[in-house]
């Protein structure tokens, strides 16, 4: 039975391009989505990019351009890359739309009207230097608690929820000024209101990822506060409550609702009566999974704050929270303002994308903090993935090609190793998919490694180009099942690797042509394409060459 899956990943900041540390964040989404679409599930991924706030603003005001403009630039620049990556969004949109701003006023209206939000006093933080406002983010300062840096929302280190006033020796991030605060009236999401349902509704959860669980604990033990989410900038959805028109809806309440805005967007776009997005989102549906893919720093907003709306607006609460850690560049911390970064279309510029996805789904920041050097991805891509799997691919499809006419030979007298080989293969889409399922992906991937490899071992104990001098329908049948592997890889790296896998589909001569998760056969007879490079290997020398642009990226700042 076909379920219904919902998918939501962590809306970029426009106020520039996306790093790889962004990709790997988000990527696990992409996986998912192309899995269950394989499955015959009916996928619905959303997302878009976040883009109101301060840092836009400001971003304007040093360009001389509308906050607008500068956020219409980058949702396009990070619309091509993720194309460019292979996301295959079933909407990826824009929270500068005016349908969603429309669509959070009224559920801040629902909110208003059942007594969740509320009046309160607000510590707004403004920086002397720049002589702005700063939110939350825009501070660090040391943590209270372990003494270690801290943003003004919470420490990373120990895992602390902050407010800036909490903050010792506060300042800017953006320039080291010092931060000063002023009391501000502001209306509160009444957050302590849902507590005790969301303590209920967490304690359920144990299958999230265990950073889910620890920061979630977290917040809980310090029990749970009403959380503004009004501000008085310019730019941002107006608060539609008489008296407040100079506030704005604050951002981290308007980006949450992106992902059921957008979803509400999709079916008014997709305009077919099929197309309704109440099955993803209204409880009481028993064949609904919801997935939300987020980097750890979103964690609370993912866990406790957004479920909060959910709950009171009477919606499906998620289901899994699929929360990546960080991704570490060359030894040290990404960051963008001192340079030390590595920019997604840069490196999509120089390299396949299915390099960059495989590097991060099978050496990513899945459950700890991941390393990537330029060492460590050309050893990777190089060793396992051309040298093992491009090569099983070549070596099959170019024997078949000259010794077999260029078609797939018959599979008759099949012997133990050859039903193991295929035996193997059907135990892999069942691990591989359940490693998707529990967001496994790094040992999905390694799964499907560990079929190339045996694939590979088989080959050489067969070793067809031997069988063929003696028996060549014996020879037949090796390259017959090796080929049915490959067939199955095809399949396999679909939701991984999704252009290779189109690459060697369209090699083979697949039956049926409309194929789902489950390998399709080939048709003994039917012919075959001549395969040339499927993977153009790294030259190592790149590693210097990368080092060296870094270094120049470093001094252009």
């Amino acid at each position: 039975m076909s379920r219904d899956i919902y998918v939501g990943s962590a809306w970029p900041y426009v106020n520039g391009p996306l790093h790889l540390g962004h990709v790997a964040a988000l990527l696990p989404a992409d996986v998912i989505a192309r899995y269950h679409r394989l499955l015959g599930d009916r996928v619905l991924w959303t997302s878009g990019s976040d883009c109101h706030g301060t840092p836009i603003t400001e971003r304007a005001r040093k360009e001389g351009r509308a906050p607008a403009d500068v956020a219409r630039e980058y949702h396009n620049v990070i619309s091509r890359t993720f194309e460019r990556l292979g996301f295959s969004y079933s909407l990826y949109w824009a929270t500068m739309e005016p349908e969603h701003g429309e669509r959070v006023q009224q559920s801040f209206l629902a909110l208003h009207k059942l007594g969740l939000i509320i009046e309160g006093d607000y510590q707004h933080a403004r920086c002397a230097q720049c002589a702005d406002s700063r939110t939350d983010r825009e501070i660090t300062g040391e943590c209270p608690h372990c003494g270690e840096g801290a943003r003004g929302d919470q420490c990373d280190s120990c895992g602390e929820v902050l407010n800036p006033s909490d903050l010792k020796n506060p300042v800017c991030s953006k320039c080291a000024g010092t931060i000063t605060f002023e009391v501000t009236r502001e209306l509160f999401f009444n957050l302590p209101a849902l507590e005790s349902r969301l303590r209920d509704w967490v304690a359920l959860n144990g299958h999230w990822r265990e950073n889910a669980k620890s920061w979630t604990k977290g917040w809980l033990d310090q029990g749970l506060k009403p959380r503004a989410i009004t501000r008085k900038i310019n730019w941002g959805i107006p608060v539609p409550l008489p008296g407040w028109e100079d506030r704005r809806i604050y951002v981290w309440f308007e980006a949450v609702h992106g992902y059921l805005t957008a979803s509400q967007q999709w079916a008014a776009v997709k305009s077919k009566p099929r197309r309704d997005w109440r099955p993803f989102w209204y409880e009481g549906n028993p064949k609904l999974l919801s997935y939300y893919v987020i980097g750890k720093d979103n964690i609370p907003f993912h866990t406790l704050l957004w479920p909060a709306i959910l709950m009171a607006l009477g919606y499906e609460l998620p289901w899994q929270i699929v929360s990546s850690e960080y991704l570490v560049f060359e030894d040290r911390k990404l960051s963008t303002s001192k340079g030390w970064v590595l920019w997604a279309d840069d490196a999509l510029d120089r390299y396949d994308p299915d390099f960059l996805r495989y590097f991060l789904l099978a050496r990513g920041p899945e459950r700890r903090d991941t390393n990537f050097t330029w060492e460590r991805f050309v050893t990777a891509v190089n060793s396992e993935l051309i040298d093992n799997y491009g090569n099983l691919v070549q070596r099959v499809i170019a024997f078949a090609t000259k010794r077999f006419d260029g078609k797939v030979p018959p599979m008759i007298g099949l012997d133990d190793r050859d039903q193991q080989m295929l035996d193997l293969v059907a135990e892999t889409f069942v691990k591989v998919g359940e490693a998707i399922e529990k967001t496994e992906l790094k040992l999905g991937i390694e799964t499907i490694m560990d079929l190339v490899k045996a694939a590979n071992q088989y080959l050489n104990d067969c070793a067809p180009w031997t069988q063929i001098k003696t028996n060549a329908p014996r020879a037949g049948a090796t390259i017959a099942v090796a080929l049915d592997v490959i067939a199955a890889l095809s399949i396999l790296t679909e939701p991984f690797l999704p252009f290779q896998a189109k690459r060697v589909r369209d090699l083979l001569p697949l039956v049926p042509k409309d194929f789902t998760w489950w390998t399709p056969w080939l048709a003994a007879g039917a012919p075959l394409r001549e395969v040339g490079v499927l993977f153009q290997k790294i030259d190592p020398s790149v590693i210097e060459e990368e080092h060296a642009r870094l270094e120049a990226q470093l001094k252009g700042l």
